[in-house]
């Protein structure tokens, strides 16, 4: 490898970090300037409470908060990140996680609730991950196979599914009582092992840990096998890949499948928690399949760096909840995250400008040095 490559390399690496830490200063600024337009005499009181996820208010049982809500963005935020290293768009995440919640709701219902432990919850979130892996098929067929434009092909199934999603709830696991899906069973929720004790929080699962696990795995296959250097490559450059002899078609369906899967495998988590989460009849599209393209912005398409981008976008969800007690309506902390996932949006774009910059500052030090690179 040249000097120029790994100065390249390295200038990459923290360029990254970098423009996501600008990303979520720029979006707290307006956060911080919305709440004191709102209400100047409490805006600042608020801010504090936000960006310490309300820890003072609520202790340590707020930890397990974070995790619950930290699980299925990490899961979409990983997926998106598969994806998007392969050059394809994913933006069927609300449609694949749905489709994964609902799968594992109605396997515990009707399957799983008599078979040994633990396959009474291990089998739910299998289910779910192939859901959300069968709802990304027919998009990846069109991309791979018919050159159909992927986020047109995602966004429309993703509003296929929100009405179907009515009618598979009517039919199978509606309650009509409450408007909402039918509880599982108490034995197909997942474990909560050690996690109570560690977050002073009754209702925490092991939920928060299978996601990282998965966000381990996930970087696994992108950074140190074959597989993954496809992907990369056909992410990079597809017709040079193909060129090279890598197999552009299969690889599509490879990265939007595993990235499905994920998001599936996120609605599963969800609705098996030990805190008990149902699926209302409403017309609308799961928010957590949106945030993971947030998350894996904040992340620059890294999977390990989705932990921390799911942790963050949660700790601001937990500190939102205690917005009412500063006088501020509810809708405020849709209006901040969105402010957030905002400016997360261009950290990709901030990289770019800085990986330019820092490069042409280099080229002419180098110049006026004399130093030559090869």
């Amino acid at each position: 490898m040249s000097v120029k490559t790994k100065k390249k390399f390295e200038i990459a690496n923290y360029t990254g970090l970098l423009s996501s830490l600008i990303a979520i200063v720029g979006g707290l600024i307006i956060a911080f300037i919305v709440l004191m337009a709102t209400n100047p005499s409490k805006g600042l009181s608020a801010f504090v409470t936000l960006i310490t996820g309300g820890f003072q208010l609520g202790g340590m049982k707020n930890l397990g908060t974070l995790f619950y809500f930290a699980t299925p963005i990490l899961c979409t935020g990983v997926a998106m990140c598969l994806a998007f290293q392969a050059g394809i768009f994913n933006i069927g995440g609300p449609g694949q996680y749905s489709v994964g919640a609902l799968a594992a709701i109605l396997t515990s219902l009707y399957f799983s609730k008599n078979l040994p432990a633990p396959l009474t919850w291990i089998v739910p979130l299998i289910v779910a991950t192939f859901a959300g892996a069968a709802w990304a098929f027919i998009p990846g067929v069109l991309k791979a196979y018919f050159n159909v434009n992927v986020v047109i092909g995602t966004i429309m199934f993703n509003y296929i599914e929100m009405y179907y999603m009515m009618h598979w709830i009517n039919d199978y696991c509606y309650d009509a009582m409450k408007g909402q899906t039918r509880a599982i069973p108490a034995q197909c929720r997942l474990p909560q092992a050690f996690m109570p004790a560690i977050t002073q929080n009754k209702t925490a699962d092991i939920g928060i840990l299978i996601a990282i696990l998965f966000a381990v795995l996930a970087w696994v296959l992108i950074e140190k096998t074959k597989l993954g250097y496809e992907l990369k490559a056909c992410g990079k450059n597809a017709e040079a890949s193909r060129y090279a002899g890598i197999r552009s078609k299969r690889n599509i369906m490879i990265s939007i499948l595993l990235s499905g899967a994920l998001c599936g495998l996120g609605g599963g988590l969800t609705h098996l928690s030990a805190s008990g989460t149902y699926i209302t009849m409403k017309e609308q599209l799961a928010a957590e399949g949106f945030n993971g393209i947030a998350v894996c912005c904040l992340a620059n398409n890294n999977p390990l760096g989705a932990i921390l981008g799911a942790l963050f976008l949660a700790f601001l969800t937990v500190g939102g909840n205690y917005m009412q007690i500063f006088g501020f309506q509810r809708e405020i902390v849709s209006v901040i995250t969105s402010v957030i996932i905002y400016f997360a949006a261009f950290s990709l774009f901030l990289k770019q400008i800085l990986e330019r910059l820092l490069m042409k500052q280099k080229t002419q030090i180098n110049k006026v040095t004399g130093e030559e690179l090869k």
